[in-house]
């Protein structure tokens, strides 16, 4: 009688021990409970003990003091997922065709347990045809880190897949507006951090930076779905955990670390709070970038030169650490702010939309210095106006005009009421960008700044979106 590699589902879930027995398990029917089937995605996984999440057969010798984890992420070539991009576009849309108004997506919602793990693999590849390359401004597609770092995870790591899922069905959704979709994606969202969870119970596991990739890719779904709930919770558990890797200086380190670094720097320009990162960490990662090439523009992380975040970085340090009791040197530090930026000159041999994207970048910099500190004395004028037309030489739906959503923003916030064709170009632009996308934080963009350009609050208070909750743009 042929059996399977491992326990079937429904086994699995109750702990019971399961004969393995094809097409279905006899110890479910001698129970008289329904067999759900076998997973067929990770085949010969161990479900539990000392070998959970390990492919068999990993176990050599009998030494019963053998340390369990995780299981290690074996990196994959660049140019594999290029060619994978290439393959799988249409072995999806027999299922959800993305240029169709998703007359087919109500069946992610009704697939049986046995085609789940079909579903999830075409999620997956959809996430790589289609929104792996969205906020990527590089010119060489294997150099996209998503590419590098995080997709060849997904193999080996099942929550990093769950999440990438979860994130297929978040832009699905808002580009489709159907609530079922949404409900899904928050369900994959569930069971990628229950996962997770159960991957940090083992010893060591929190030395795995696979750990700090699910986190990462986590955060960037709730981002995109707009509600944030879950976003301070996830970079600060990330935190937690780059803070007690002592070994291993990898690219990929580097790369989640600075990327979080960024996410956590751009949700305190639109809240309250103050960094979860210290200076002293900030200005670490920052330092690893050592090369004037590489300071100059860091187009793989950040979609701004590096000299320039580390002006914001200043600026939120300054407005959120101090506690400006001295309002003079205060005003004082806030000018020589303004002075850097005033001073900072682009190189002139990027070339366009590029320039355009560094220069807005710059001008965005200075209406959230302006913004915070009104009394410092500098045209807001002349940054709205050329902010607009330099934004105008960017082509819409490009991932130069999307990574434009924060200093678009912070120009917006500028705009009186006599400026009603600014109002309508950056309206415009960012419509045209949820649709193309389908992130909702362009969405929570738009609203927020109709709600302000309707009622002005007053120079430096926080943005509110229009349900009271934190407007998360990055």
């Amino acid at each position: 009688m042929a059996t399977h590699g491992t326990a079937c589902r429904t086994c699995r879930r109750r702990g019971r021990k399961c004969d393995r027995t094809l097409p279905r398990c006899l110890s479910c029917e001698q129970r008289r409970v329904p067999c759900e089937g076998y997973i067929t995605r990770w085949p010969g996984v161990a479900a539990r003990g000392k070998l959970a999440g390990q492919s068999i057969p990993v176990y050599q010798g009998h030494s019963s003091n053998l340390e369990a984890g995780p299981p290690e992420a074996t990196p994959s070539s660049p140019v594999m997922w290029n060619d994978m991009r290439s393959k799988t576009a249409s072995d999806f849309n027999a299922v959800m065709d993305p240029r169709q108004p998703y007359r087919s997506s109500s069946s992610i919602m009704t697939l049986p347990p046995c085609a789940e793990d079909l579903m999830m693999d075409r999620l997956v590849r959809h996430y790589v045809n289609d929104f792996s390359n969205i906020f990527y401004l590089g010119k060489e597609q294997s150099s996209n880190p998503m590419f590098r770092y995080v997709l060849p995870l997904m193999n080996t790591v099942p929550p990093i897949r769950y999440a990438i899922a979860a994130s297929t069905l978040c832009h699905v959704a808002s580009r489709s507006s159907q609530p079922n979709l949404d409900q899904r994606s928050l369900q994959l969202r569930v069971q990628a951090t229950h996962m997770l969870r159960q991957r940090l119970s083992y010893p060591g596991a929190a030395m795995d930076e696979s750990i700090i990739a699910t986190i990462l890719m986590l955060a960037q779904v709730d981002m995109c779905s707009g509600e944030c709930l879950e976003f301070e919770t996830h970079i600060q558990a990330a935190i937690a955990i780059i803070r007690n890797l002592r070994q291993g200086q990898t690219s990929s380190r580097h790369y989640f670390e600075q990327r979080l670094i960024w996410l956590d720097i751009m949700a305190c320009t639109t809240s309250v709070r103050p960094p979860f990162f210290t200076i002293e960490e900030i200005r670490t990662s920052l330092d690893r970038l050592s090369t004037a090439a590489s300071r100059e523009w860091c187009y793989d992380v950040f979609p701004c030169p590096v000299q320039l975040f580390e002006v914001l970085v200043d600026i939120v340090m300054l407005k959120k650490t101090t506690r400006m009791i001295n309002v003079e040197q205060t005003i004082v530090e806030a000018q020589d702010l303004m002075g850097r930026l005033n001073e900072w000159t682009r190189n002139d041999d990027l070339r366009t939309p590029r320039r355009h994207t560094v220069q807005i970048w710059r001008l965005g910099i200075k209406a959230y210095l302006l913004r915070l500190f009104p009394s410092i004395g500098q045209s807001v004028q002349a940054i709205k106006a050329e902010a607009i037309q330099l934004s105008i030489l960017v082509p819409p739906a490009t991932p130069w005009s999307y990574s434009l959503l924060w200093p678009m923003f912070q120009v917006g916030l500028l705009l009186d009421c006599e400026s009603a064709a600014e109002k309508a170009w950056i309206t415009n632009r960012l419509a045209i960008a949820h649709e193309a996308v389908g992130c909702r934080h362009f969405t929570n963009a738009l609203e927020t700044l109709r709600s302000i350009w309707d009622n002005p609050p007053q120079m430096n208070s926080p943005i509110r979106n229009t349900h009271g909750g934190v407007v998360m743009l990055a």
